[in-house]
C-alpha cells in the first residue's frame, strides 16, 4: 500500500482511477498542490493506482475555518475494501500534524446516504447547515450537506 502525492506525470494514473476526471481539474490541483493549498493523494496497491482524494488546506465557502477532503474516489472494483478509509485516515493524519483540530467534508445525504453512514462511522457529523448546491454535473445540481470531524 502507497499513498503519496500525485505529479505532473500522473494524468493517465487518475485517469485509470477516474476515466471522467478532466486534464483541466487535474492540472488545477496539481497548480495549487505546487502552491501549498491542496494535497491531491493517490492510493495504490501493488503499483494498482486505485484511489485518490483532494485534501484542501483553505477549507471551502462554507467552512474556510479548516481543511476539507472532496472528490474521496475508488474505481469501482476496488470499493468496500478499506481504501477510502485508508485515505480519509490519511488526511486526518496531516491536518493533525499541522496541529490544526477539525476537518470536513460534503455528502449527498439522498443520492450518497450509504456513503453518508460511511462518513458517519468514522466519526463525522452533519454541522447542523441546510442542503445547497456543491457543483452541478452534467446539468445535475449536486445538493450536499457538510460533515465535520473533531480530530
Amino acid at each position: 500500500m502507497n499513498i503519496r502525492l500525485a505529479r505532473v506525470t500522473d494524468y493517465e494514473t487518475l485517469k485509470k482511477i477516474k476515466p471522467s476526471i478532466s486534464d483541466r481539474i487535474i492540472e488545477e490541483r496539481l497548480s495549487r498542490q505546487e502552491e501549498g493549498k491542496v494535497e491531491f493523494m493517490i492510493l495504490e496497491d501493488n503499483n494498482e493506482p486505485v484511489s485518490f482524494v483532494l485534501l484542501k488546506w483553505e477549507g471551502k465557502k462554507t467552512h474556510p475555518e479548516y481543511p476539507d477532503m472532496e472528490d474521496l474516489y475508488t474505481k469501482g472494483e476496488f470499493r468496500r475494501k478499506g481504501y477510502a478509509t485508508l485515505l480519509i485516515k490519511e488526511c486526518e493524519k496531516r491536518v493533525k500534524e499541522k496541529g490544526l483540530k477539525k476537518i470536513g467534508m460534503a455528502v449527498n445525504p439522498d443520492k450518497n446516504s450509504k456513503v453518508k453512514v460511511f462518513y458517519e462511522k468514522l466519526g463525522y457529523r452533519h454541522d447542523g447547515g441546510k442542503l445547497y448546491v456543491d457543483a452541478v454535473y452534467n446539468g445535475v445540481e449536486d445538493w450536499v450537506i457538510d460533515l465535520e470531524k473533531e480530530i
